[in-house]
């Protein structure tokens, strides 16, 4: 299926940015001080549970994009997705801003923050499951994105799919670093700092082209024609 493997060239190209965004966090994680193996595994159910965040995310954008499918409209969604996804980009890029930021944000967070913080004092594997969890709702820019991609999918399945892959390809980078606190050198974050937009852009591009309907098989099918009954049949 396309949706997840979509969703997972954009998790792992952005593992990058997940990695100075949400490693603090990761870094951050309480420590049982009990066996190696034990303390992976709830460093492993942290990242789980942000992954679960995304699927869920992906499932309620998907209600929407669902039913303005079912209307009738699902190449209008395509090229509508492929085209917030593409002004996400210029946001970043151009003006190198965030898709969603501001104080007013921080303001709405201020209680996520809080219990993150107050969930980072704490031991155990709902704890991580917890802190992953309400890691997922952090506002950022890159899962916005891959949020407008999954939107194009046009089924609750479809985008639910989506987000799954796009967390499963954040989980390599991410987990290096909850577990041996792993960090990148300048030389190689610089280096990859694009392979996050270029494989939206890719993403962006396949979604304008699908709904373009311009014939291509499996990624841009031609319009079904419609064949109406001859009147004069008896």
């Amino acid at each position: 299926m396309v949706e997840p493997l979509a969703g997972l060239a954009i998790g792992l190209a952005g593992s990058i940015h997940c990695a100075g965004m949400c490693g603090p966090i990761a870094i951050s994680l309480p420590r049982t001080g009990h066996q190696a193996l034990r303390e992976a595994a709830h460093r492993m159910t942290y990242q789980f549970g942000r992954v679960i965040t995304y699927t869920t995310l992906g499932a309620i954008v998907g209600v929407g994009g669902n039913a303005i499918a079912l209307s009738g409209y699902s190449r209008t969604l395509s090229i509508a997705s492929g085209s917030a996804m593409l002004a996400a980009l210029i946001l970043q890029l151009v003006w190198r801003r965030e898709l969603i930021s501001g104080k007013q944000v921080e303001k709405v967070i201020a209680p996520l923050k809080q219990t993150l913080r107050s969930l980072l004092t704490k031991h155990g594997a709902l704890t991580h499951l917890g802190i992953g969890l309400l890691n997922g709702l952090l506002p950022c820019g890159l899962v916005t994105a891959a949020l407008l991609g999954s939107l194009g999918a046009g089924s609750i399945g479809g985008a639910a799919l989506f987000m799954l892959g796009f967390g499963m390809g954040t989980l390599p980078v991410m987990s290096a670093i909850a577990i041996g606190g792993a960090k990148l050198s300048c030389r190689v974050r610089e280096k990859l700092r694009y392979a996050a937009p270029a494989i939206s852009l890719v993403v962006a591009m396949l979604l304008l082209v699908r709904g373009m309907a311009l014939g291509i098989p499996h990624v841009s099918p031609a319009k079904p024609t419609v064949t109406h009954p001859s009147c004069c049949q008896r």
